[in-house]
């Protein structure tokens, strides 16, 4: 059995790791961009359900207070969505930063190990 050069292997684990966190980054900005839309989308039907064209009876004004009060919970949802999935994104945007950090890292290493090898193979000619 021939056995891997170690800095071979860490490179390919770093390769690896970096493409999951960046895989992982996009799918938190896809639910971020969701969430944010869902939030507009909820504070745009929350203005709609509060306008009022006339004088309104007490029955209509206890719908629209109603009808009020559940909008805003949806949008107080919405907004708790939103921030929960933009702490999401700052989290992976931060892990697919450190991935990439370590993979140049890694990469560099393993040159200069490449190097090294290249120069005592030309000295010892």
């Amino acid at each position: 059995m021939r056995r891997g050069n170690p800095f071979d292997v860490l490179v390919r684990l770093r390769r690896i790791d970096e493409k999951q966190q960046r895989a992982a980054l996009a799918a938190a900005r896809h639910a971020h961009d969701q969430a944010r839309d869902r939030l507009e989308d909820y504070k745009e039907r929350h203005r709609k359900a509060l306008q009022i064209d006339e004088m309104l009876t007490p029955v209509e004004l206890r719908s629209l207070q109603l009808r009020g009060l559940r909008t805003h919970e949806d949008l107080i949802a919405a907004a708790e969505d939103y921030a929960r999935a933009r702490q999401a994104l700052d989290d992976r945007i931060d892990g697919w930063r450190r991935s990439a950090q370590e993979l140049d890292s890694a990469e560099r290493l393993d040159q200069r190990r490449k190097d090294e090898a290249a120069r005592m193979a030309r000295t010892s000619s």
